[in-house]
């Protein structure tokens, strides 16, 4: 096995990770909400906690798996249309975690608390749509990657 290889192998596997965390956030929630205050808003607050303890691992592990893949490769540069869709989505996913899902899941889990259905439906609502257009837009990236879109 080649250092490509294994590069390759954790650039997927760091992709991967944070695409099936967000399926899983997709359907979690619903559970949540259905089990005792107490439960739905620990998920929420777990989930907020997810930014820094799996999506920041995953996001570094694909940017640096990134970086090297493409010194070490004779073909593709950092001017490839695929390679800067990849470090764009890796900054919107950043900012989308610092700005929405980090303190937007706090606010659910206190509204879940506080018994506050509105600012419960508010920010879950929030979530959930800050959550399908971040899941598309790795599934999008994932898709310029294998197609290896160039212009």
């Amino acid at each position: 096995m080649e250092l490509r290889d294994i590069l390759l192998v954790l650039h997927i596997a760091g992709a991967g990770t944070w695409f099936g965390a967000n399926i899983v956030q997709a359907v979690v929630p619903s559970m949540a909400l259905n089990q005792a205050g107490a439960t739905a808003s620990g998920w929420y607050r777990i989930a907020g906690r997810l930014a820094t303890v799996l999506y920041m691992p995953a996001a570094i592990l694909i940017l640096l798996t990134g970086v090297f893949l493409v010194v070490q490769s004779e073909v593709y540069d950092f001017g490839s249309l695929f390679v800067a869709i990849g470090f764009v989505t890796i900054v919107i996913g950043a900012l989308l975690g610092i700005f929405v899902f980090g303190p937007v899941s706090r606010r659910a889990a206190d509204a879940i608390d506080a018994g506050d259905s509105e600012g419960t439906k508010a920010a879950t609502g929030r979530l959930a749509t800050f959550g399908v257009i971040d899941t598309l837009l790795v599934l999008g990236t994932i898709t310029v990657m294998v197609l290896r879109l160039t212009l």
